[in-house]
């Protein structure tokens, strides 16, 4: 066991001695390299089962075989301490990587991390080569800024001449008929502030008229003719809600905090009806998984994005967003949108982020 860590170590520094490639499938072909030389070095040995190990807590079993583990993969450096502590060093250590994983970023030591984490490498490295080949096949840009939104891994990434500048988490489709987020390819044309949710016919009728008027009106829905942001207001009555029912009426949500689209909406108009936007229910992003929604992305961190968007200062995106009425305000360039489905994604450090399958499109 010792000369197979040896090993590995040695194939870990020889491809840290490289610089990060520039673009983001150079970054996945040379992490597919070192995984698959892990691989074939004998790969890590598995974390063993156990009780929670939180920081500062002491494993005779578990925490070297993590301290192991971890350095394998190349997420700790040699200098940190060792022993059968989780130190502060190796507890970070592990919330990065967890988050790599997809899990929640506790740095604590528990059955959902030893199992991604006892994932083999041959494993791991299959699910780079299929990234790559996905890759491959997506023609992603190669300058200026553009983004992507990796369905299964549940976020959202910025780039800016091939570097990633924006990371945040995402909320996608749920695995339901005519819920999964589409993958396809676009161009973000505006960003809407306090927008108004358009509810789609589907939803109205199976979902909201069987709230009735007074439930509705309490939620801010309003029945309109069109969706435009001027449309007359017809009143919420159970007359009008059958109107609704019968395709002579639209319903949307005004404005405002409580509205399901939050403060802020990404535009990039598609056949789809699909679009990243705001919630007010932060708790979801909490979550490991993250297939909650009716098809649209939700974003962690929506004034982030439209201040990388804009190009304006985040606090100024954020006051729009707290304040006033409905605004549009178009990109001064249009900025292309990916969403695809990735198994595995390489960062500018050639660290690797990997995904699960909620819609089981991976085989």
């Amino acid at each position: 066991m010792a000369r197979q860590i040896a090993l590995v170590l040695l194939v870990v520094a020889a491809a840290s001695a490289h610089a990060t490639p520039p673009d983001p499938p150079a970054r996945l072909s040379a992490a597919l390299d070192r995984y698959r030389a892990i691989a074939h070095a004998g790969g890590w040995a598995s974390v063993p089962d156990g009780p929670l190990v939180h920081a500062g807590q002491a494993d005779a079993a578990q925490v070297p075989a993590l301290r192991q583990r971890l350095r394998a993969e190349g997420a700790l450096g040699d200098a940190a301490p060792a022993g059968d502590t989780l130190d502060p060093a190796l507890a970070a250590a592990l919330a990065r990587t967890q988050a790599r994983l997809g899990l929640d970023a506790d740095g604590i030591l528990g059955p959902k991390t030893r199992a991604a984490l006892n994932v083999p490498a041959a494993e791991r490295a299959r699910q780079v080569a299929t990234a790559l080949d996905r890759v491959a096949n997506l023609d992603l840009p190669r300058d200026g800024r553009w983004v992507l939104v990796n369905v299964p891994e549940y976020r959202v990434r910025g780039f800016d001449a091939g570097r990633e500048t924006i990371t945040m988490k995402a909320v996608v489709g749920a695995d339901a008929d005519g819920w999964r987020t589409p993958l396809f390819r676009d161009e973000i044309e505006y960003v809407v502030f306090r927008p108004f949710w358009n509810v789609p016919t589907s939803i109205a009728v199976a979902e909201l008229a069987p709230q009735g008027p007074e439930a509705l009106a309490a939620d801010g829905f309003e029945l309109v003719r069109s969706f435009s942001p001027d449309a007359e207001v017809h009143p919420m009555t159970a007359e009008n809600l059958q109107r609704l029912v019968d395709g002579h009426l639209l319903i949307r949500q005004a404005a405002g905090p409580a509205n399901a689209l939050g403060l802020l909406k990404v535009m990039f108009p598609n056949a789809h009806n699909v679009y990243l936007h705001d919630t007010p229910v932060k708790g979801h992003f909490a979550r490991d998984e993250r297939a909650l929604s009716h098809g649209c992305v939700r974003l962690e961190r929506p004034a982030t994005m439209g201040a990388w968007l804009l190009g304006w200062p985040e606090a100024e995106v954020q006051a729009a967003m707290d304040g006033g009425g409905y605004q549009q305000v178009d990109l001064a360039a249009r900025v292309p949108v990916v969403i695809a489905y990735l198994p595995a994604w390489a960062g500018d450090d050639g660290a690797v982020w990997f995904a699960g399958d909620p819609y089981g499109l991976l085989g």
